[in-house]
C-alpha cells in the first residue's frame, strides 16, 4: 500500500517553506461515489454528492483558509511575489490565474499559476501527498520540448498549497470556440467576404449550434495526439483531455495544456482522474489508464468539435448513465455525426477505432491513430480537394486576429473573465 506522507504544518503566511518532502507517484484518496458530471467537484472529498461536508480538522482547516487567503489577496506573496491580474479558467483541481511575476530589480513577467484546492482532499496529508506527486511529475515532464505541449516549468508553495507556474498562451482554448461566443465579435471586424470565407472553412452553424468543419476537427485532433505521444514516449498519461486543456494561439498552432492530472501509464488509481465528461470507459471503473485511455478521450473531443456541444450537454448525467452511453458510442456513432462526414467512410472508422468501448480494441498508440494505415491521416484523404488543401494554422490565424483585443493586442486578457466568485466565497 503507497505511503501517506506525514502531516506537515505550515509556516505563517509570510514566513518562507524550506522543508521538503518526498514525492509519492500513488495518491490515496477516499473511494468516490458516482456522481454527475457537475457534481464531481465534491468527488475526491468522500462525500455523498450534496451532503453536508465533514468538518475538517484544525490543521485542514488552516489550509483551507490558506488558500481562500490566496485568491482573497489576488498575490502569492513569496517566495516569489505574484499578483493575480485575471483568472484564466477552474476547475476540479483548483484555479489558473494570469499573474505577472514581481523579481529582481522591478522585473516584471507575466505567467500562468494555476493553485491547487485542497478542498477536493479529504485531509491535509493527502492533499499534500498529491503535491509530492505531482512536483515529481513536473520534474519529468519539464525536460519536455514540443510544439503541441505546453509543460510546466516548475512546482512551488506558499504557506502550504501547492501552484504550478506555467508559460501564458496568447490564444483560446478549444471549448471557446465550440461555445460560439467569440463570433458575434468576428463577424463585426470582418467583411462581407472574409465572414462567407471563415464559414467556409472553419465553422458550421445549425440551429444556433456551433461546430467545426471536418478538415479543421483533423487538424485539431491530429496536433492533439502528435502532443499526446510525446507524453506517452516518456511513460505518462495525460490522464484529463478536454476541449479546456487544447488551446490554440494567435497564430494557429494547437498545444496541449495542465498535466496535473498525468499519471504514470499503467499506474493503479482508487480516486476520480480527469473529467466525468471526457473520461474512458476505465476510468469510470477506476481501473488503470493506458495511452489507449487517452486516445478515447481524444475521440470524444472528436465529436464534440463535429456536431457541437453533445458531450457537454450530458453535464448531469451521472458517471453510470456515462459509462452507459460510451459503451455503446462506438456502434451508434453515425447518429452524432454531421452530413459533411457520413459520406467520410474513413472517418467514421477511425472514430470508432477512437471509441471501442474495449481498450484493447482502440489504437495501440497516439501515433497509429493520428498516421497509421487507417488513422486521421488517411481519412484526410477522403475530404474534398479545397480542406485538403486548407492551411488551417494560417486560417486560424486569420480568424483569432479579429478577436484581438484592441487596447492590449493580445487574446487573453480580452477573453479571461475576472470571476473570482464562480471560484470560491470571499
Amino acid at each position: 500500500m503507497p505511503q501517506i506522507l506525514a502531516k506537515r504544518r505550515p509556516a505563517p503566511i509570510m514566513a518562507a517553506m524550506n522543508d521538503p518532502f518526498s514525492m509519492q507517484s500513488t495518491v490515496v484518496l477516499d473511494q468516490p461515489p458516482t456522481p454527475s458530471a457537475r457534481e464531481a467537484l465534491s468527488v475526491e472529498r468522500g462525500a455523498t454528492p450534496n451532503a453536508p461536508p465533514t468538518p475538517a480538522d484544525g490543521e485542514f482547516a488552516e489550509l483551507l483558509e490558506h488558500y481562500r487567503a490566496l485568491i482573497r489577496a489576488r498575490a502569492i506573496p513569496y517566495p516569489v511575489a505574484y499578483r493575480f491580474v485575471k483568472e484564466l479558467g477552474h476547475g476540479r483541481q483548483g484555479v489558473v490565474f494570469l499573474a505577472t511575476r514581481h523579481g529582481a530589480r522591478a522585473c516584471l513577467t507575466h505567467h500562468a499559476i494555476k493553485l491547487f484546492d485542497p478542498g477536493i482532499y479529504s485531509s491535509a496529508a493527502r492533499y499534500w501527498t498529491d503535491m509530492g506527486r505531482i512536483a515529481k511529475q513536473i520534474s519529468l515532464l519539464q525536460p519536455i520540448n514540443n510544439v503541441n505541449m505546453v509543460s510546466s516549468d516548475f512546482y512551488e508553495e506558499c504557506n502550504g498549497i501547492g501552484y504550478m507556474h506555467m508559460a501564458v498562451i496568447d490564444g483560446v482554448d478549444l471549448q471557446f470556440l465550440i461555445d460560439g461566443q467569440h463570433m458575434e465579435i468576428a463577424r463585426a471586424r470582418s467583411t462581407p467576404a472574409e465572414w462567407n470565407h471563415f464559414l467556409s472553412v472553419l465553422f458550421r452553424v445549425e440551429d444556433k449550434r456551433v461546430s467545426l468543419h471536418a478538415g479543421l476537427a483533423l487538424y485539431i485532433l491530429r496536433n492533439v495526439l502528435r502532443g499526446i505521444a510525446v507524453l506517452h514516449a516518456n511513460g505518462f498519461i495525460h490522464g484529463d483531455i478536454k476541449p479546456t486543456n487544447i488551446m490554440v494561439n494567435i497564430q494557429g498552432t494547437v498545444k496541449l495544456v495542465d498535466f496535473g492530472r498525468a499519471a504514470r501509464i499503467g499506474e493503479p488509481v482508487n480516486i476520480l482522474l480527469g473529467s466525468p465528461l471526457f473520461m474512458a470507459p476505465e476510468s469510470h471503473r477506476r481501473e488503470p489508464g493506458f495511452v489507449q485511455s487517452d486516445i478515447f478521450s481524444a475521440g470524444l473531443v472528436g465529436l464534440e468539435m463535429l456536431k457541437g456541444r453533445q458531450i457537454a450537454s450530458m453535464s448531469d448525467s451521472n458517471e453510470n448513465n456515462l459509462l452507459d452511453f460510451k459503451t455503446t458510442l462506438a456502434s451508434q456513432i453515425e447518429q452524432y455525426l454531421p452530413d459533411e462526414v457520413l459520406d467520410n467512410i474513413e472517418f467514421i472508422h477511425v472514430l470508432k477505432h477512437f471509441l471501442e468501448p474495449d481498450m484493447v480494441n482502440r489504437y495501440d498508440s497516439a501515433r497509429e491513430a493520428e498516421s497509421g494505415e487507417h488513422s486521421l491521416m488517411s481519412a484526410r484523404q477522403w475530404l474534398s480537394d479545397s480542406e485538403r488543401e486548407c492551411e488551417y494554422e494560417r486560417e486560424l490565424e486569420a480568424y483569432l486576429l479579429k478577436l484581438v483585443d484592441e487596447d492590449t493586442g493580445t487574446l487573453n486578457p480580452h477573453f479571461a473573465a475576472d470571476n473570482l466568485t464562480a471560484v470560491i466565497e470571499v
